[in-house]
């Protein structure tokens, strides 16, 4: 005789997704709890005390210490990653709809050759910062960049447009080659059925790009810290990175300095999260509702 399958009900199903979901989530949190609360402990309480222990005395004074320390490289990441970040997803945007264009094209092996250029463009977003230190700093300085606000924007620029036409190309081939097809019996160019078709069906998409890109630039390390020369020019992570000496380091202010290095892109996901959530969804949807 079979035994009967248990069923559980709906309702048992979503208070066990709840409590999977909890438990991911403070398991995640757990860091970040650590490293708030260290820096609101002296630096003797921190290398004296378990790091999950809350402070016995909380100050302020670690937090206050490194706040003008990270004034200038915060103004200064705002401005490169916002606006590398503004260009590789328009850019990488109007990339992805060429070659989905290109793709569709009736000429004759024009899908062989999308697929060719797409391949280079997608290998371009595997290639280490370190692989490309010596030619990219090199092309850096013969175009006098070297230690300046473009020459960090060109910089991110040449990794982010193929990581952002990869990502872009997920959400851009899921439109109708119909609407394409009408704006063109309109007489429209490629340039207005980019910005007039395809950009608003993929808003989510490129919200969602957006956002990745932001935060991968804001926390790159490695381009500031071989294309800038002066502590003025710092970016966040190498200040942060400063924290961290061969004589001796400041628990307390390290913990400070990476919680406030964590704020712009918390707060930009925050007000931006939902966007991100939305184009993940339409991705995972096939593009239904984008």
């Amino acid at each position: 005789m079979m035994r009967e399958r248990r069923v559980l009900s709906p309702y048992t199903k979503s208070v066990l997704h709840y409590i999977a979901l909890t438990i991911v989530s403070v398991i995640w949190l757990i860091p970040v709890y650590a490293m708030i609360i260290n820096g609101f402990k002296s630096n003797l309480e921190v290398a004296s005390s378990p790091v999950l222990v809350p402070p016995s005395h909380p100050t302020l004074s670690p937090y206050m210490a490194v706040a003008h320390v990270l004034e200038t490289p915060i103004i200064n990441s705002l401005i490169v990653a916002v606006i590398a970040s503004l260009l590789s997803t328009i850019l990488g945007s109007m990339g992805a709809y060429f070659f989905y264009v290109l793709s569709n094209s009736y000429f004759r092996g024009s899908g062989m050759l999308s697929n060719f250029l797409f391949s280079l463009i997608a290998l371009g977003t595997f290639i280490p910062y370190e692989a490309t230190l010596i030619p990219l700093t090199r092309f850096i300085v013969d175009i006098n960049l070297l230690n300046s606000y473009p020459g960090l924007i060109v910089s991110m620029l040449i990794f982010y447009i193929p990581t952002a036409a990869l990502l872009m190309s997920l959400f851009v081939t899921v439109v109708p080659k119909s609407l394409i097809e009408a704006a063109r019996l309109d007489g429209a160019g490629d340039v207005k059925i980019f910005f007039k078709v395809i950009l608003p069906l993929v808003i989510p998409g490129f919200i969602s790009t957006l956002i990745f890109i932001i935060i991968e630039s804001w926390n790159n390390f490695f381009l500031p810290l071989v294309l800038t020369t002066t502590p003025s020019m710092r970016l966040v992570p190498v200040a942060v990175e400063a924290y961290t000496g061969g004589y001796g380091t400041l628990y307390n202010e390290t913990f400070a300095v990476a919680t406030l290095a964590s704020l712009i892109p918390l707060i930009i996901f925050i007000f931006l999260g939902r966007y991100f959530i939305r184009g993940l969804v339409a991705l995972g949807g096939a593009g239904k509702g984008v």
